[in-house]
């Protein structure tokens, strides 16, 4: 008797540990609730209402581009992410992100950044599914860099052809 009524509350706890682990919210980034409300294009258009980002060994093998909506009122803190002065540098940044080789599930995609609160924080366009986040000071949201991109990180640090 005694050992059921251990066993039982052992199962209750892990059941309620568990749930109350699926009712938290971590940020990441997550798929445009409508894919063709914000595009791309449309945040090339509007760069300047953004602080523009990119992550990667340097501009020519970006990991990233991060946009930054300026008036939110909330904040991306970057670590080493370098700062998108002009269009035309963000022109060439998207065009190589576009034109990074796919490697399974990873693939150039818009992704929404979205804060443990549930708010946007942000866009991001990268081949990566994923980035490391976390909830800063106030209403900031720390973005870790994303050092290479998938075709660099799977192909052992060579290019998109192999070589």
């Amino acid at each position: 008797m005694r050992r059921t009524l251990v066993l039982t509350v052992i199962v209750l706890l892990t059941a309620l540990f568990f749930s109350a682990c699926a009712a938290i919210q971590y940020a990441g980034l997550r798929k445009p609730d409508q894919p063709d409300a914000i595009t791309v294009r449309s945040l090339q258009d509007n760069w300047k209402e953004y602080e523009v980002y990119y992550a990667g060994l340097h501009a020519g093998h970006p990991s990233a581009v991060m946009f930054d909506r300026k008036d939110d009122g909330r904040e991306i803190a970057t670590g080493r992410w370098f700062r998108v002065e002009d269009r035309e540098s963000l022109d060439g940044l998207i065009e190589s992100v576009k034109s990074q080789m796919p490697i399974a599930a990873y693939y150039p995609r818009l992704w929404r950044i979205v804060g443990p609160d549930g708010h946007l924080y942000g866009y991001m366009f990268t081949a990566w599914d994923h980035a490391v986040m976390k909830q800063v000071e106030g209403e900031a949201l720390f973005v870790n860099d994303l050092p290479l991109p998938p075709y660099l990180m799977f192909r052992g640090g060579r290019g998109g052809n192999g070589k």
